[in-house]
């Protein structure tokens, strides 16, 4: 367990055993054991019932929407299920941005919200009114579209029976967020000790039919084999299991974001990630494959661009995914086969296949002159964010955790992270600004003996800002780096190619606050970082502390797929010769096959 607020409640004898006790305990005994919470009048006996738990512990967060956000990071970082309590009505609403973060990457947390008491609300009037009780909301309604299971719990006896039922959806199947509404005389409701074993215990799901997937045969029968390994792959345990499939039979192979930390990148024969803001070599590779093989990834469109018929046109795309219904979107490409299957089983498909040691060659000559690209993101001698990324990442410390935010910031990082035993990640399919923050925090808590690092733009910090304060209340000693363009990069990026450069609201109209200031209010140590040179003589303190790397304000993401574009004809557009080295005569236009 993790020492932060723990309680000191030690003898039961003489107490009565509550529904707010049995949830303490499921939080110790089947969750990473700490809430994460910010507390109000319908959760109130919840957090009495952890504060009491000699074994649990209990995080106060500034807002709810952090705690959300640091309970998904508690699953990605140690393999153990985070938990949040809030009380009703905008403490619950508070937290539907974190758990939309879990809902989309397919990561487990569970959710606790206080309700208004039975015999208070809108069912005992037995009228359809807006509310009854005080901040009466109907959250399982409200979050039912980004939770594998959301319910308020109408009886002792359903508490009982949900408990072990919500674990096991959580982390079985396609995982994700679940949430249980607790009204407040449930909470105070006595439990027996019979109906707490059984509350407790580990219920076990039998597993649906799925398709095997005769992976050798996929590949034996390719002359251009690429494969692609996705978060799916990553969060089931397989990815490495994959790469080093790959690099036997020496098979190229690419990775989503979301699986990036998982492999090994500085191997032989990966190449990179591929998307609209992935490397020039994985896409030209993806481009050229005539067998692609997709492991475990819902192919968005920043990986297939908004014209997904021009992904890989020419190849047959075989998609092996656990999730029907992301298998069937791809009934309108004919060059796609799909398969059901669990990840998890995949090692039985590993089987000994031939060599592709020639393609691998031909893929390394034909893509072994490609620039990155990052030269182009500023004028030659300004700040340049990719420099400021790779020079920050030479003073992490070995074994570190990384969590990135999103927009300009997250390419930066993830399109020049080096390959080295960090753990890198971000909320990827939600995206929401201000993520990295309490997530790292989530991170450190759990993991106290790793050093985390914060990425995050000046917009994003600016939407949990607040959160500095828990940093500063549990002395966390967690490194934030603003990558400061004074204004949100990737939207005016897209307003020069869209708008004529009219930077309305991104630049024009936006504002920020002196991160000096604010670190001084705080009492955090603060960097001011203006050039290449200040951040290679820059000492990073043991301590937490806020490093503010101040960028040129036009800084660009630089390779970017933009518009009626093949992935493999980035911006900028460098005359490297790497598209007539493909194997398929592409038209300038994806529009146009």
């Amino acid at each position: 367990m993790h020492a932060y607020t723990r309680g000191t409640w030690q003898d039961m004898s003489h107490t009565t055993y509550t529904g707010a006790d049995l949830i303490a305990d499921f939080i110790v005994e089947r969750c990473c054991g700490t809430a994460f919470l910010v507390t109000g009048g319908a959760c109130a006996f919840i957090v009495d019932a952890v504060g009491r738990n000699p074994n649990a512990s209990y995080v106060c967060f500034q807002h709810e929407q952090a705690a959300a956000m640091a309970a998904d990071a508690v699953w990605r970082t140690t393999g153990e299920i985070g938990v949040t309590i809030t009380t009703s009505g905008p403490g619950a609403t508070n937290l539907i941005t974190g758990i939309a973060c879990s809902w989309f990457d397919s990561i487990p947390s569970i959710h606790f919200t206080g309700q208004v008491n039975q015999n208070e609300s809108r069912e005992a009037l037995g009228v359809n009114v807006r509310q009854a009780g005080f901040q009466e909301t109907d959250i399982a309604t409200i979050v039912k579209s980004i939770t594998k299971f959301a319910k308020k719990v109408e009886s002792v006896e359903e508490l009982v029976e949900i408990l072990p039922m919500i674990l096991s959806i959580a982390t079985t199947g396609r995982m994700g967020p679940v949430l249980l509404d607790i009204p407040m005389n449930i909470q105070k409701a006595e439990i027996s000790s019979e109906q707490r074993e059984r509350a407790l215990r580990i219920r076990t799901e039998e597993n649906d039919p799925i398709d095997m997937v005769d992976l050798v045969g996929i590949i034996s029968r390719a002359l251009r084999p690429v494969i692609m390994i996705g978060a799916g792959a990553a969060l089931a345990g397989v990815a490495r299991d994959i790469q080093n499939w790959c690099e036997e039979f020496e098979i190229p192979y690419v990775t989503s974001w979301g699986a990036l930390t998982y492999v090994d990148r500085s191997a032989k024969h990966y190449f990179g990630s591929h998307g609209v803001y992935g490397s020039r070599k994985a896409n030209w590779l993806v481009q050229a494959a005539d067998e692609l093989v997709v492991l475990g990834s819902r192919l968005d469109n920043r990986q297939r661009t908004g014209n997904p018929f021009g992904f890989a046109p020419f190849a047959t795309v075989s998609v092996v995914d656990i999730d029907d219904e992301e298998l069937g979107k791809y009934k309108a490409h004919p060059n796609y086969k799909t398969f059901r299957s669990d990840l998890r089983a995949i090692g039985k498909s590993l089987s000994p296949t031939k060599s592709h040691k020639d393609w691998h060659l031909s893929a390394v000559e034909a893509t072994g002159e490609m620039p990155a690209g990052f030269e182009y993101s500023v004028a030659e001698g300004e700040f340049n964010p990719y420099s400021a990324v790779q020079i920050a990442q030479t003073k992490f410390e070995p074994g570190s955790i990384v969590v990135s935010d999103c927009g300009a910031n997250l390419c930066w990082v993830y399109q020049s992270y080096a390959p080295d035993d960090s753990f890198l990640f971000t909320a990827g399919g939600n995206s929401p600004m201000g993520y990295s923050l309490p997530a790292a925090i989530g991170a450190q808590l759990l993991n106290p003996n790793k050093k985390v690092y914060c990425f995050i733009g000046d917009g994003g910090l600016q939407m949990n800002i607040q959160e500095l304060q828990t940093i500063v209340a549990y002395h966390l000693p967690i490194t934030i780096i603003i990558q400061n363009n004074f204004g949100y990069g990737i939207i005016k990026q897209f307003q020069d190619a869209n708008f004529e450069g009219r930077h309305f609201a991104s630049g024009e109209g936006y504002t920020l606050p002196s991160f000096e200031k604010i670190a001084h209010a705080y009492d955090i140590p603060y960097f001011s970082v203006k050039t290449t040179f200040e951040l290679d003589q820059l000492l990073i303190p043991k301590s937490s502390c806020i490093i503010d790397i101040q960028l040129p304000t036009n800084s660009l993401i630089t390779p970017k797929t933009e518009g009626d574009n093949f992935i493999h004809n980035q911006f900028p557009y460098v005359p490297d010769n790497s598209i007539q080295k493909l194997p398929y005569n592409y038209p300038v236009r994806p529009s146009q096959l």
